[in-house]
Parts: structure tokens; sequence; C-alpha cells
């Protein structure tokens, strides 16, 4: 399968990264395909783009991403943009590909009335390009991408990051206004090769309805509508591997027991009965098998290991304080970018372990400081605080807090990066 993400969101040297928006799509559909995804000309780790590229540049640059993939007859997977070279693609060598996946995709993005009523009309695009000259590498454009959870703790912030690492500003400006000129109409009806279309209602970027006229007008294609959510979908990543998959016919020793100095670091999905009532128990499973690998990857990226689960929640182990605290203020960001909010405490002092199992003061004491927390935040004992110096990490105070179970107040810090 080759995918052709879209307009500018890619960079193959980091969208694997654990705490990548895209690292559980990558993985689940690594698992049963081979699975390859390129940068085009400009952007990531691609060439230099020089002079504007025509949207035949970049199907010819799609032929030779195929051509070095090295197998007959692939299957093409496109998100937004990429959807729109992935169907010329498909249009002018039908023989070169099996199957067509498209994702949030229309037949153009911006309006031309009054035969394509939905998309961006000019206002709206001179505006964009305008925020992206401002906040490029600080989020722009983050609401037609994230949605409601644009605003959620780090979202932005993380958005931004991987800005700067795809394009910079000039060229994020240049490729989308060539993106707004996309139109792909004409072809559609010389596309036959077999197509799933997937969409979302409530897509700020590309309206259910563009998808649903994009469906009807290929020959052999099926629409199917996801459930409703933003157009990035990492919150309906299960769902959506589900169809293409259908679509495409896949499918230690125990230490001894001991006394040691460790840092405890409990976490919380906040409202998860609330949201478990509103989703339904197939989604919320869903929802928690992302949280799951998600927390799994950057845990063990900053050296911790997850000791076990607690309801909604996990109780991981670090050997250092500060690795636990950086590793809770990547896990906020990456998990509300996934509308997963969720409220972090640690604490550090002498844990008992019994084989596989932890427990002592130390570890009740991390469990009420997470209790304290709210959505968002990071909040941390004095201990962790005094064995944090030097790290850069901010703590504000929050006073003593008396906390349930425990023979002393405790001073709790809120935790931010500088």
């Amino acid at each position: 399968m080759v995918w052709s993400p879209g307009w500018v969101v890619s960079n193959v040297d980091t969208i694997d990264e654990p705490n990548s928006p895209y690292k559980r799509l990558i993985d689940i559909v690594s698992g049963s395909t081979q699975f390859v995804m390129w940068d085009r000309r400009g952007t990531g780790l691609s060439d230099p783009a020089g002079d504007i590229l025509t949207f035949d540049d970049r199907v010819d640059d799609l032929c030779a991403v195929v051509d070095a993939v090295g197998v007959d007859r692939p299957i093409l997977l496109g998100s937004s943009e990429g959807g729109s070279i992935s169907i010329l693609f498909a249009a002018r060598y039908p023989e070169r590909i099996s199957l067509l996946c498209l994702y949030a995709t229309a037949a153009r993005f911006s309006q031309d009335l009054p035969d394509f009523p939905w998309g961006f009309n000019a206002t709206e695009v001179e505006a964009q390009v305008e925020e992206i000259d401002r906040h490029w590498g600080e989020g722009a454009l983050a609401d037609l991408f994230y949605g409601q959870v644009a605003d959620k703790p780090g979202v932005r912030e993380m958005f931004g990051k991987l800005q700067r690492s795809i394009a910079s500003p000039a060229m994020a400006k240049l490729r989308w206004r060539t993106f707004m000129d996309v139109d792909v109409r004409s072809v559609l009806p010389s596309v036959h090769i077999p197509t799933l279309v997937l969409a979302r209602p409530d897509d700020l970027f590309v309206p259910i309805e563009a998808a649903e006229a994009l469906a009807a007008a290929l020959p052999n294609a099926r629409f199917e509508r996801l459930p409703p959510g933003s157009h990035n979908g990492f919150d309906v990543l299960d769902e959506l591997c589900d169809a293409v998959f259908q679509f495409i016919g896949k499918s230690p020793t125990q230490p001894p027991d001991e006394r040691v100095l460790k840092t405890v670091m409990f976490t919380d999905i906040v409202g998860s009965t609330e949201r478990l009532t509103a989703q339904g128990d197939t989604r919320w499973r869903h929802q928690l098998d992302t949280h799951d690998s998600l927390v799994e990857h950057i845990v063990s990226t900053f050296g911790g290991h997850r000791a076990n689960h607690t309801g909604d929640g996990i109780f991981a182990i670090f050997d250092a304080p500060t690795r636990a605290v950086r590793c809770a203020l990547d896990l906020v960001p990456a998990l509300a970018a996934r509308d997963i909010p969720i409220r972090v405490g640690i604490h550090t002092g002498e844990c008992e372990r019994r084989g596989t199992e932890w427990s002592g003061l130390a570890v009740h004491t991390g469990a009420r400081v997470g209790s304290l927390s709210g959505e968002g935040e990071v909040l941390a004992s004095r201990t962790v605080r005094d064995l944090s110096a030097g790290s850069g990490l901010v703590f504000e105070s929050l006073g003593l807090q008396r906390l349930k179970g425990l023979p002393e107040d405790l001073e709790v810090f809120r935790v931010s990066a500088r």
C-alpha cells in the first residue's frame, strides 16, 4: 500500500516517532501490508521543489515512488490532496494499481459556484494564507485539522513542531494556494479502479457532501461514513483501518522482592464514564486501544515501563523524576490530539517490589497527587521538584495539600516545560 498524505503533512523521518499522531496508523496498516509513504518535493526530507510544481509533476513523482517500491499493482491510499494525486494516477495508469482508497478527499477543495458549492471561498482562502504566514510553526490551521481538540493543552504546539519539520512558511503558503486550485472533476468518469471513499461528518476541511459527490462521480466507488469528528481522523483510526482492510480483503523473569527509590506516574482519562456512555462500548474500546498503544510507546521512550493499568489510566515506573515529568508533558498533548484528555500525578519515593508488583507509601502518594490534577495538568510532589533541579522544568507551587490516607500534608506543584 502506497500512501500519499495530504498537503504538507509528512516528514518520513519523524512521522513514526512514538509521540507522532500518525504512529498508530502506521503500526496498524504495516502489520498487514507493506506500507510505504513519501514526502513530496519541497516538504519533509524530499528534494527542494524549485519552481512551482504542476499537478502533472506530482503525479510523475508518485510514479517514481511506485516504481521504486517494485511491487506489481500496489494499492493506493490517498488523503486530502494526496487523494487527488492518487485519483489522477488511477485515471492515467489503471494497469499499475489494484485498488484505490481515499480518505477525506474531494474533487476540489475550494468553491466553484454554482457547480461546486463545497469547500472554502476566496475570502477564507486568503485568511488561511495569512494565518500560515503569521503562525506557521505555531500550529497554523490547527482548527481545520484537529477540530474541537485543537485547543486542548499542547495540541497546537505539537502541530507547530510538526510544521517546522515539514516545510518553510513560504513553501507552505505556495502549496496551500496550489492546493486550493486542485480540480480532478474532469477525470473522475475515467477512474474504473475499484475505489473506497471514506469521510466524516463535521470535518471542517472536507465537507462530507463533497466526499459523497466524489464517490457518486467515480464509476466503481463505494462510500462509507465514519463517526463524526475532525479531519485528521486520529480518534477513529481503528474504524478507518477496519474499513480499508475489509475493502482490500485483509485481516520476564521475576525480580526478587526489594525496596528501591523510584518515580511513580499515574495517569487517568478525564470523564471516562461520560465518554463511555456517549460513545458506546465498541468506540470506547477503540479509544482505549489507541490510548494504551500510545502510552506504551511514549513511556518506553523515556525509559519507563507500565507497571499496571488503573481502570482508565496507567501506573508507570521510572528511574529518574525528570524522565517521568517529560514523559507526562509529551503524553498530555499526544493523547489530547486523539481527543483523549488525561491528568497526571508524579511522586518519587521508596517503592516495595514484590515480583512484578509495586506497592508502598510512595505508590499511594503518587496516586493521590494524580487525583488532584485537572484535565491536561501534570502535578508533582515536592520531592520530584527537588530532584529535578537544573532540568529546565517549571514548577508552580499549589501549596500544602491534604491527601486522603497520608499522615502529613504534601506540597504539590503544577509542572510545565520552559
